[in-house]
């Protein structure tokens, strides 16, 4: 690991005898990595350094042993003493982080939640069956919510009775979309299966968990005109780094279909120069390889050459102001969508997601001709019905289908 020189001499001063200095050099580290002055990584040094004398000094238990509450003492002491500065939490934070990663720190009891080692367990088995992080993630959010509202120390919640999952539900799903109530639904149900699995719960639970009906084809997929289209396109500014990066975002958006998360995490080994081709990671774990258009290669090309930061990260995508991480989610990318649209003075659609570049590409595609087999192989559908939708969007097709009313001579 290299560390800037007056960095290192800092460290080898004052930290040479921590136990932990490992986990300061980590954070010095990523700083760089993530485009932070020489200034910020000195800052954030000497208040880790501060923090570590502290600690020597007031000899809190053992000095080599920490707790999530010690950061917090020592914050309260610089306050109490008007000698905290600005930014020193953060970087206390940061330091807070790698002594978790590096697993020397011991969570303070008041921390815990009583229901954590069924939650634990619970993300084992969904690790176990081959769910995606970001999946598991979020069917952990709606356990944890659900523990919270459910628990009782002393039964966990081996108590609930059918009644009692109806209930709960009842109170959660009215406030709700039909759409959001099928997640909410469907992940409490794969929870309370792996409770009646796992001797959690008494009673196979998941049997009180309603079917929600969310008739996805009822409605018209959401879409802009060419003319929206090339207004959201034109509104980027690309004299700037923030307008190149947005403008390749959102080529990829509508002139591949590409998911958010999709474009999100696209990297520099995704993409064949030579051959014009770009490798997309889509929902299940399943990966295409799709053409790379002119354009769209271009735009990408232009941000890497001129505007992405220095990095050990092969994500394609970073965020512009400091820190210049590379993105790991698809929230950046959504983000960038909606910002477009409201710059193009883009309204009346129901939606300002993301996804509203995927239903364009795929209404105009629908409409220059493109069969529905050819469109749910473009879009990358498991299910080929789930194209059905933009059937209904083929008015020429549709008009063809059509019956002569019958009082036209009349």
């Amino acid at each position: 690991m290299t560390i800037l020189p007056a960095e290192n001499t800092f460290l080898s001063q004052i930290i040479d005898d921590w136990p932990h200095r490992a986990c300061v050099q980590s954070v010095v580290k990523l700083m760089m990595d993530q485009g932070y002055s020489a200034k910020s990584i000195r800052s954030t040094i000497r208040t880790i350094t501060a923090f570590i004398e502290w600690m020597k000094d007031h000899h809190y238990g053992n000095p080599t042993q920490l707790t999530y509450d010690d950061p917090d003492r020592f914050t309260e002491y610089r306050a109490a003493k008007g000698i905290l500065l600005h930014g020193e939490l953060r970087s206390l934070q940061r330091l807070g982080a790698a002594l978790v990663e590096a697993g020397v720190v011991f969570p303070s009891p008041d921390l815990l939640e009583p229901f954590d080692d069924v939650n634990g367990k619970f993300e084992a088995d969904l690790r176990r069956r081959g769910y995606a992080s970001t999946t598991t993630s979020a069917h952990l959010r709606y356990s944890r919510q659900f523990l919270r509202a459910s628990w009782i120390d002393g039964s966990g919640i081996s108590h609930l009775h059918y009644d009692d999952i109806r209930d709960y539900l009842a109170g959660h799903l009215e406030r709700h979309t039909a759409a959001t109530s099928k997640v909410i639904s469907s992940r409490l149900r794969v929870f309370l299966q792996f409770c009646w699995s796992a001797g959690v719960t008494e009673l196979d639970l998941a049997q009180a968990v309603p079917m929600v009906k969310n008739h996805r084809l009822s409605s018209l997929p959401s879409f802009m005109s060419a003319d929206q289209l090339g207004r959201v396109l034109a509104s980027c500014d690309r004299a700037t780094v923030a307008g190149r990066r947005d403008f390749a975002i959102l080529l990829l958006l509508s002139r591949l279909g590409l998911r958010a998360s999709e474009v999100a995490l696209l990297s520099l080994d995704d993409i064949d120069w030579h051959a014009g081709l770009v490798r997309v990671h889509g929902k299940g774990g399943r990966v295409a390889a799709m053409p790379l258009p002119q354009d769209v290669g271009a735009a990408i090309a232009d941000y890497i050459v001129d505007g992405r930061p220095t990095s050990g990260s092969r994500i394609i995508f970073h965020r512009v102001e400091t820190p210049c991480t590379p993105f790991s989610t698809a929230t950046p990318v959504i983000l960038i969508a909606r910002r477009a649209l409201k710059r193009a003075g883009v309204t009346g659609l129901r939606s300002h997601h993301a996804h509203i570049f995927r239903h364009t590409f795929a209404t105009m595609a629908i409409r220059s001709g493109v069969s529905l087999t050819e469109l749910a192989q473009v879009l990358r559908h498991k299910e080929p019905d789930t194209t059905r939708i933009y059937a209904k969007l083929d008015t020429e097709g549709l008009r063809s289908l059509a019956r002569p009313w019958l009082g036209a001579n009349l």
